[in-house]
């Protein structure tokens, strides 16, 4: 497996540096496109912030950084989880960003009352008056208990409740809550490495009016590992691809029942680039096709 720093290393600090900021810096500060989450009139912004390492060891400098700039692009959904919720709970309410952020909370209660008391503590550290999402990634769980995640929207403690997981092998109890309209959201994976999701759950996400949160855009950093030493494709330039992290990211934004994709980075200017793949022209269906044989060549 490789990283993105490693990857970096590889094709030349100095071709990163003139690459990433072009995006930025040809949009300037407009933000970043939305899209509408079912069954409401709230929107996402198209690229998210997973659940990064310098937010759940607790680095308030760095994650002070990656905040600024996600909102600079107008950003909104950051994952949240284990200590996560505190480091981006203080910073939204550090800066007022009960508008702009949009946060999924990972709740680990065994029951309403734990449940109940563990929102409480949220609130006080972030403020406002409700999460905005509350996940598990429990699915069985969820299932057996989701009278209790009812009750923490009818109480006002959350405004969404979902689940989250990064496996195909939990698609089948997904869709089975979905068909049953116990879910506002689901946070899945989908990439070009990883496809199965558009064969039937992202299509009945689309018919149950589910929104959809992508995960694993790199595999955990493996897909840089594939293009490690290749040229992007020069065709990747008619749908404003800048970087081969860019590639991933358009191609799953390309999916029309997408909300938003998340990227785990702890580094500024990698955010930079990855927010760069919501502006601009995305892949129609024939680079799309492009796009998988080009990866498909490298995975065989």
């Amino acid at each position: 497996m490789i990283d993105r720093r490693e990857f970096i290393q590889t094709v030349g600090s100095a071709a990163l540096l003139t690459a990433v900021p072009v995006t930025a810096q040809a949009n300037g500060r407009k933000a970043l496109p939305r899209r509408n989450i079912p069954n409401s009139d709230e929107t996402l912004a198209v690229v998210g912030l997973g659940n990064a390492k310098v937010f759940y060891d607790g680095d308030m400098v760095t994650s002070r950084e990656l905040i600024r700039v996600f909102l600079e692009h107008g950003g909104s959904y950051v994952d949240t989880g284990w200590g996560a919720r505190d480091t981006v709970g203080r910073i939204m309410r550090e800066n007022n960003a009960h508008d702009q952020l949009f946060l999924g909370t990972y709740v680990e209660g065994e029951d309403l009352p734990s449940m109940r008391a563990e929102i409480g503590r949220l609130l006080d550290v972030q403020g406002g008056d409700s999460l905005d999402l509350v996940q598990v990634m429990a699915v069985e769980d969820f299932d057996r208990r989701r009278d209790q995640f009812a009750a923490l929207k009818e109480e006002g403690l959350t405004r969404f409740v979902g689940v989250a997981r990064y496996n195909k092998e939990f698609y089948p109890p997904m869709m089975k809550l979905m068909g049953d309209g116990a879910l506002d959201f689901i946070q899945i994976n989908y990439s070009i490495m990883e496809p199965e999701a558009a064969a039937e759950i992202l299509p009945l996400a689309q018919e149950t009016n589910t929104a959809v949160i992508i995960n694993r855009p790199f595999i955990n950093g493996e897909y840089f590992g594939l293009v490690r030493g290749q040229d992007l494709p020069e065709w990747a330039a008619e749908f404003d691809c800048d970087s081969w992290a860019q590639f991933s990211l358009k191609y799953i934004l390309a999916h029309p029942t997408v909300n938003c994709v998340l990227t785990e980075t702890s580094n500024p200017d990698h955010a930079i680039d990855n927010l760069g793949a919501g502006y601009g022209r995305l892949p129609d269906d024939d680079h799309r096709k492009r796009m998988e044989t080009v990866i498909r060549a490298l995975m065989q």
